[in-house]
């Protein structure tokens, strides 16, 4: 539950481009423009290597966003909730046959990827949502896509609070148990018994 609550909450945001674009302010018109140019996204998936099994996998259009999970550390927070140092990667594969090379014919088209992997670090990096906290952009760096396209990995870190496994609890502590009330009477004391505290 809490990785796909989490997982579509960040779908949500990398979906929302034209919501961002408009929230940036009109002094950074300039900025703002340049990032509508951007490619939309056209596919968005958990990461599972597919970039390296293209003739096997289900194909995806690209630019292509893959989501993966990590957890750098645990820590016990009470009783069955923990708190969850957690990475999130983003691999953005993009496919294309432009060239980047100074005088290229499409090169502007080519270079629409930096662009691209600029508007997710902005859209994602501060961001927090309702199932984790705040992202800090943490790596940003090639990855290798198997000569198929170009692939960047940006990596993000946040908390995310685990209460699953304390909800599963106190729902299975209460499931069976049957609650009886009676007006019996109550044993009387007697005088060799030991008093519960001693003044």
């Amino acid at each position: 539950m809490i990785w796909t609550d989490c997982y579509k909450e960040l779908v949500e945001i990398i979906r929302s481009k034209d919501g961002f674009l408009a929230s940036i302010p009109d002094e950074y018109s300039e900025l703002r423009e340049r990032m509508e140019n951007t490619p939309e996204i056209e596919h968005i998936d958990m990461w599972h290597e597919q970039v390296s099994f293209l003739d096997e996998e289900h194909p995806f259009s690209s630019p292509a966003v893959f989501i993966e999970f990590n957890t750098l550390g645990i820590e016990d927070e009470g009783l069955l909730v923990q708190r969850l140092h957690t990475q999130i990667d983003f691999r953005l594969f993009y496919e294309t046959f432009s060239d980047t090379c100074e005088g290229a014919e499409m090169q502007e088209e080519a270079l629409s990827f930096l662009d691209l992997l600029t508007l997710l670090g902005m859209m994602l990096h501060g961001k927090s949502g309702k199932n984790f906290g705040t992202l800090r952009r943490t790596h940003v760096g090639r990855e290798e896509s198997g000569g198929a396209g170009n692939m960047y990995r940006i990596s993000f870190e946040c908390e995310i609070m685990d209460y699953t496994t304390m909800e599963l609890a106190s729902h299975a502590d209460m499931k069976d148990r049957e609650m009886k009330i009676s007006n019996g009477d109550l044993p009387e004391k007697t005088e060799d018994e030991e008093p519960l505290y001693h003044l």
